[in-house]
């Protein structure tokens, strides 16, 4: 089944640090350690094509982090450095002398060097589209910042103070008028035993607030990222450490004044141990019902859930040399893993 697996010719010259897909699926943003963003196209032959490089100075260091903007706001990307500087990318029609029909070219809006922290810009993540544009921006040492690039100029517009060193990533909740939007903060500070995860809920109209959690999540985080919501009563949340934990965060009572969060519940429906090492990123599809995962074990997993907050099951492994191998295990959950413990013929890691 490796016909399957498509291969994306790799123009970088150095590590490839981030890479990243817009809204439809059909554009790829890659970032290395050679300074460099590429930008992949899919064809109509189904074939990855190179259309667009995006040189960044060679003095600001490798190309860490990037995302896509929502459509809405025109083809925009930020990407992050390692000096600190975050650029916002714009692509936009070329001059009527070119010779191509329909050609663009992208345009840097202007670095953004944030002086509110003096370590690296280590996430940058964009709001959903009903908070307009606004970037988030997360520093190593725990300071969160957030510009609202509504009007074409990164203003700030808001910063918070997690209190936690080594921030490594960020993921915004997308429901948009049933639940309040939340923004999730992790950390991979392996020398610290305290929470690892911050939840904020963020409102235009008021100051970001910290949640107060019921369940702490004490592993070095390595991704997060939340599932698109259709309608449900609940965020569901995918964390990346040591396993993969799937947990849903419902609202259960709204402070009658601003001046505090929702009170969440918070739930862990899912322990996913199938790499057997540590997990490096995840990405829900469009719909939140298919998760993907890469780890140390070299190979790519889908998960597949199932309805009403039932167990997700590996259904797919892609290895190193692009074989895919379907995959039929039994999940690990919360209520069958001392069941699962007992059996030898499967192996858990130990905490």
């Amino acid at each position: 089944m490796a016909e399957n697996v498509k291969y994306l010719p790799n123009m970088h010259k150095d590590f490839v640090h981030d890479i990243s897909f817009n809204l439809y699926g059909n554009r790829l943003a890659t970032c290395s350690s050679d300074s460099n963003i590429r930008i992949y196209d899919l064809q109509e032959s189904g074939v990855w094509k190179q259309t667009s490089v995006l040189p960044v100075s060679p003095t600001a260091g490798p190309v860490l982090r990037l995302c896509w903007a929502h459509p809405e706001f025109g083809v925009i990307i930020a990407t992050a450095t390692f000096d600190r500087f975050v650029n916002v990318w714009e692509e936009v029609p070329a001059s009527l002398s070119d010779s191509e029909l329909y050609a663009t070219k992208w345009v840097n809006k202007g670095p953004l060097c944030d002086l509110a922290s003096t370590y690296n810009t280590v996430a940058i993540k964009f709001a959903p589209k009903h908070l307009n544009l606004i970037l988030a921006i997360a520093f190593y040492d725990g300071i969160v910042r957030f510009y609202d690039f509504t009007d074409g100029e990164g203003r700030i517009k808001e910063e918070i103070q997690t209190k936690m060193s080594c921030l490594n990533c960020l993921s915004w909740s997308t429901a948009r008028y049933h639940l309040p939007t939340v923004l999730a903060i992790g950390s991979d500070d392996c020398n610290s035993t305290g929470n690892k995860l911050q939840l904020w809920e963020y409102d235009m109209n008021r100051k970001a607030i910290k949640v107060e959690q019921t369940i702490a999540m004490t592993d070095t985080i390595k991704d997060l990222q939340f599932a698109q919501n259709f309608g449900q009563s609940y965020h569901l949340l995918a964390v990346a450490s040591h396993c993969i934990q799937l947990v849903t965060i419902k609202p259960q009572k709204k402070e009658p004044n601003d001046l505090k969060a929702s009170v969440y519940e918070f739930r862990i429906i899912s322990t996913l141990d199938d790499h057997g090492s540590t997990v490096w990123r995840v990405s829900f599809n469009v719909f939140g019902s298919v998760l993907y995962s890469c780890g140390d074990d070299g190979r790519v997993r889908q998960f597949k859930g199932s309805t009403n907050n039932g167990p997700w099951i590996c259904i797919n492994t892609v290895q190193t040399d692009g074989s895919m191998i379907p995959t039929h295990e039994k999940p690990i959950t919360e209520s069958n893993r001392t069941d699962i413990s007992s059996n030898e013929s499967i192996t858990t890691k130990s905490e």
